[in-house]
Protein backbone atom coordinates (compact mmCIF):
# COMPACT_ATOMS: atom_id res chain seq x y z
CA UNK A 1 0.00 0.00 0.00
CA UNK A 2 0.96 3.43 -0.54
CA UNK A 3 1.16 6.15 2.31
CA UNK A 4 -0.74 9.31 1.52
CA UNK A 5 2.61 11.43 1.41
CA UNK A 6 4.12 9.31 -1.44
CA UNK A 7 1.28 9.31 -3.69
CA UNK A 8 1.17 13.36 -3.37
CA UNK A 9 4.88 13.81 -3.97
CA UNK A 10 4.82 10.82 -6.88
CA UNK A 11 2.20 12.76 -8.24
CA UNK A 12 4.11 16.18 -8.01
CA UNK A 13 7.10 14.40 -9.39
CA UNK A 14 5.37 13.33 -12.34
CA UNK A 15 3.87 16.49 -13.38
CA UNK A 16 7.19 18.16 -13.29
CA UNK A 17 8.62 15.06 -15.45
CA UNK A 18 5.79 15.94 -17.82
CA UNK A 19 6.84 19.59 -17.46
CA UNK A 20 9.95 18.88 -18.82
CA UNK A 21 8.62 15.95 -21.40
CA UNK A 22 7.14 18.96 -22.86
CA UNK A 23 9.85 20.90 -23.45
CA UNK A 24 11.58 18.55 -25.59
CA UNK A 25 8.53 18.24 -28.36
CA UNK A 26 8.96 20.35 -31.44
CA UNK A 27 7.30 23.41 -31.59
CA UNK A 28 4.48 23.34 -33.83
CA UNK A 29 4.97 23.22 -37.79
CA UNK A 30 8.62 22.81 -36.76
CA UNK A 31 10.80 20.09 -38.57
CA UNK A 32 11.93 17.26 -36.31
CA UNK A 33 12.08 16.15 -33.08
CA UNK A 34 14.13 18.00 -30.09
CA UNK A 35 15.73 15.08 -28.26
CA UNK A 36 17.69 15.62 -25.20
CA UNK A 37 21.70 15.52 -25.32
CA UNK A 38 21.96 12.30 -22.92
CA UNK A 39 18.67 10.56 -24.93
CA UNK A 40 20.66 10.65 -28.11
CA UNK A 41 23.78 9.21 -26.36
CA UNK A 42 26.23 12.11 -27.33
CA UNK A 43 27.04 16.00 -28.38
CA UNK A 44 26.46 15.03 -31.64
CA UNK A 45 23.71 14.37 -33.45
CA UNK A 46 24.51 13.53 -36.80
CA UNK A 47 27.04 10.91 -38.61
CA UNK A 48 29.27 13.43 -40.89
CA UNK A 49 27.13 11.95 -43.57
CA UNK A 50 24.20 13.72 -42.15
CA UNK A 51 22.61 10.69 -41.40
CA UNK A 52 21.49 10.49 -37.48
CA UNK A 53 23.63 8.29 -35.07
CA UNK A 54 21.02 5.99 -34.70
CA UNK A 55 20.99 5.33 -38.37
CA UNK A 56 24.57 4.20 -39.08
CA UNK A 57 24.28 1.06 -40.37
CA UNK A 58 25.98 -1.38 -38.66
CA UNK A 59 26.39 0.21 -35.38
CA UNK A 60 25.81 -1.99 -32.55
CA UNK A 61 24.37 0.90 -29.76
CA UNK A 62 21.44 2.31 -32.40
CA UNK A 63 18.96 3.88 -31.46
CA UNK A 64 15.53 2.40 -32.18
CA UNK A 65 13.83 4.57 -34.62
CA UNK A 66 10.70 5.21 -32.53
CA UNK A 67 13.17 6.20 -29.39
CA UNK A 68 14.82 8.85 -31.71
CA UNK A 69 11.32 10.42 -32.38
CA UNK A 70 10.50 9.78 -28.63
CA UNK A 71 12.86 9.32 -25.66
CA UNK A 72 9.68 8.87 -23.62
CA UNK A 73 8.10 5.83 -25.45
CA UNK A 74 9.21 3.04 -22.74
CA UNK A 75 7.57 5.55 -20.10
CA UNK A 76 4.64 5.80 -22.37
CA UNK A 77 4.20 2.33 -22.96
CA UNK A 78 4.24 1.45 -19.37
CA UNK A 79 2.05 4.18 -18.12
CA UNK A 80 -0.69 2.82 -20.91
CA UNK A 81 -0.20 -0.70 -20.06
CA UNK A 82 -0.33 -0.49 -16.41
CA UNK A 83 -3.29 1.24 -16.79
CA UNK A 84 -4.92 -1.06 -19.00
CA UNK A 85 -3.84 -4.07 -16.56
CA UNK A 86 -5.10 -2.30 -13.27
CA UNK A 87 -7.97 -1.48 -14.81
CA UNK A 88 -8.39 -5.01 -15.76
CA UNK A 89 -7.45 -6.57 -11.70
CA UNK A 90 -9.68 -4.08 -10.31
CA UNK A 91 -12.71 -5.23 -12.34
CA UNK A 92 -11.62 -8.89 -12.02
CA UNK A 93 -11.45 -8.64 -8.36
CA UNK A 94 -14.79 -7.12 -7.50
CA UNK A 95 -15.92 -10.45 -9.52
CA UNK A 96 -14.18 -12.48 -7.50
CA UNK A 97 -14.89 -10.73 -4.20
CA UNK A 98 -18.52 -11.46 -5.17
CA UNK A 99 -18.22 -15.23 -6.57
CA UNK A 100 -15.95 -17.02 -4.95
CA UNK A 101 -16.51 -19.98 -2.95
CA UNK A 102 -13.04 -19.65 -1.50
CA UNK A 103 -12.24 -16.94 1.49
CA UNK A 104 -8.40 -16.74 0.19
CA UNK A 105 -9.55 -16.04 -3.39
CA UNK A 106 -11.94 -13.56 -2.00
CA UNK A 107 -8.98 -11.83 -0.40
CA UNK A 108 -7.05 -12.09 -3.41
CA UNK A 109 -9.63 -9.82 -5.01
CA UNK A 110 -9.70 -7.36 -2.24
CA UNK A 111 -6.32 -7.13 -2.64
CA UNK A 112 -6.26 -6.52 -5.88
CA UNK A 113 -8.84 -3.57 -6.40
CA UNK A 114 -6.79 -1.89 -3.48
CA UNK A 115 -3.66 -2.19 -4.88
CA UNK A 116 -4.59 -1.63 -8.55
CA UNK A 117 -7.37 1.00 -8.15
CA UNK A 118 -4.40 3.03 -6.35
CA UNK A 119 -1.71 2.24 -9.24
CA UNK A 120 -4.48 3.32 -11.61
CA UNK A 121 -4.82 6.55 -10.38
CA UNK A 122 -1.00 6.81 -10.31
CA UNK A 123 -1.03 5.89 -14.05
CA UNK A 124 -3.84 8.42 -14.90
CA UNK A 125 -1.89 11.08 -13.19
CA UNK A 126 1.69 9.67 -15.25
CA UNK A 127 -0.48 9.52 -18.03
CA UNK A 128 -1.59 13.26 -17.66
CA UNK A 129 1.83 14.44 -17.15
CA UNK A 130 3.39 13.04 -20.02
CA UNK A 131 0.39 14.59 -22.76
CA UNK A 132 -1.58 10.89 -23.13
CA UNK A 133 -5.01 10.20 -23.81
CA UNK A 134 -5.29 7.35 -21.12
CA UNK A 135 -9.25 5.60 -20.87
CA UNK A 136 -10.66 4.83 -17.61
CA UNK A 137 -12.30 2.19 -19.39
CA UNK A 138 -10.87 -1.51 -18.90
CA UNK A 139 -9.28 -3.18 -22.39
CA UNK A 140 -11.77 -5.28 -24.17
CA UNK A 141 -9.87 -8.57 -23.13
CA UNK A 142 -11.19 -7.16 -19.56
CA UNK A 143 -14.80 -7.36 -20.77
CA UNK A 144 -14.24 -11.25 -22.08
CA UNK A 145 -12.42 -12.39 -19.21
CA UNK A 146 -15.38 -10.96 -16.88
CA UNK A 147 -18.17 -12.64 -19.10
CA UNK A 148 -16.00 -16.40 -19.19
CA UNK A 149 -15.64 -16.32 -15.22
CA UNK A 150 -19.29 -15.11 -14.66
CA UNK A 151 -20.53 -18.48 -16.38
CA UNK A 152 -18.54 -20.34 -13.66
CA UNK A 153 -19.39 -21.04 -10.05
CA UNK A 154 -17.25 -22.74 -7.18
CA UNK A 155 -13.85 -24.27 -7.42
CA UNK A 156 -14.15 -23.73 -11.22
CA UNK A 157 -14.84 -20.21 -10.55
CA UNK A 158 -12.26 -20.02 -7.95
CA UNK A 159 -9.18 -21.54 -9.93
CA UNK A 160 -9.67 -19.70 -13.24
CA UNK A 161 -9.93 -16.30 -11.82
CA UNK A 162 -6.73 -16.99 -9.58
CA UNK A 163 -5.23 -18.38 -12.89
CA UNK A 164 -6.49 -14.97 -14.60
CA UNK A 165 -4.83 -12.76 -11.56
CA UNK A 166 -1.61 -14.60 -12.07
CA UNK A 167 -1.24 -14.14 -15.99
CA UNK A 168 -2.41 -10.35 -15.56
CA UNK A 169 0.32 -9.78 -12.70
CA UNK A 170 2.89 -11.50 -15.11
CA UNK A 171 2.40 -9.44 -17.58
CA UNK A 172 2.66 -6.74 -15.45
CA UNK A 173 5.67 -7.75 -13.75
CA UNK A 174 7.41 -7.53 -17.18
CA UNK A 175 6.41 -3.70 -17.69
CA UNK A 176 7.42 -2.91 -14.10
CA UNK A 177 10.59 -5.02 -14.95
CA UNK A 178 11.16 -2.46 -18.30
CA UNK A 179 10.93 0.46 -16.79
CA UNK A 180 12.54 0.48 -13.73
CA UNK A 181 15.85 -0.32 -16.06
CA UNK A 182 15.31 1.27 -19.00
CA UNK A 183 12.60 4.52 -18.04
CA UNK A 184 13.49 7.94 -18.85
CA UNK A 185 11.05 9.88 -16.58
CA UNK A 186 12.64 9.51 -13.10
CA UNK A 187 9.60 10.05 -11.33
CA UNK A 188 7.87 6.81 -13.13
CA UNK A 189 10.80 4.70 -13.66
CA UNK A 190 10.96 5.20 -9.47
CA UNK A 191 7.62 4.36 -8.86
CA UNK A 192 8.55 0.68 -11.15
CA UNK A 193 11.45 0.19 -8.92
CA UNK A 194 9.84 0.71 -5.62
CA UNK A 195 6.56 -1.00 -6.59
CA UNK A 196 8.01 -4.22 -8.86
CA UNK A 197 8.37 -6.31 -5.33
CA UNK A 198 4.78 -5.79 -4.69
CA UNK A 199 3.95 -6.56 -7.87
CA UNK A 200 5.96 -10.01 -7.60
CA UNK A 201 4.32 -10.83 -4.43
CA UNK A 202 0.78 -10.76 -5.81
CA UNK A 203 1.34 -12.66 -8.49
CA UNK A 204 3.25 -15.50 -6.50
CA UNK A 205 -0.07 -15.74 -4.57
CA UNK A 206 -2.45 -15.74 -7.45
CA UNK A 207 0.10 -18.78 -8.95
CA UNK A 208 -0.21 -20.44 -5.46
CA UNK A 209 -3.76 -20.26 -5.23
CA UNK A 210 -4.12 -21.23 -8.76
CA UNK A 211 -2.71 -24.52 -8.17
CA UNK A 212 -3.83 -25.43 -4.60
CA UNK A 213 -7.08 -26.63 -4.99
CA UNK A 214 -8.66 -23.86 -3.40
CA UNK A 215 -12.42 -23.96 -2.82
CA UNK A 216 -12.96 -27.03 -1.33
CA UNK A 217 -11.08 -26.66 1.92
CA UNK A 218 -11.98 -23.45 3.11
CA UNK A 219 -15.17 -22.89 1.19
CA UNK A 220 -17.16 -20.43 3.09
CA UNK A 221 -20.30 -21.43 5.10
Amino acid sequence: MFSRLHILGLSAAMVLAGSAWAQTQPPAGGGGSQMPPDARGGSSTESPAGTPRGDVAGNPGAVPQNQQMDPYMTDKDFVKSVAESSATEVELGKLAQEKASSDAVKDLGKRMVDAHTQTGEQMKKAGAALNMNLTSEPPRKAKKAQDKLAKLSGPDFDRAYAKLAADEEKQAVKQFEREAKDGKVPAVKDFAAKNLPAEQERQKRAEELAGSGIGTADRQK
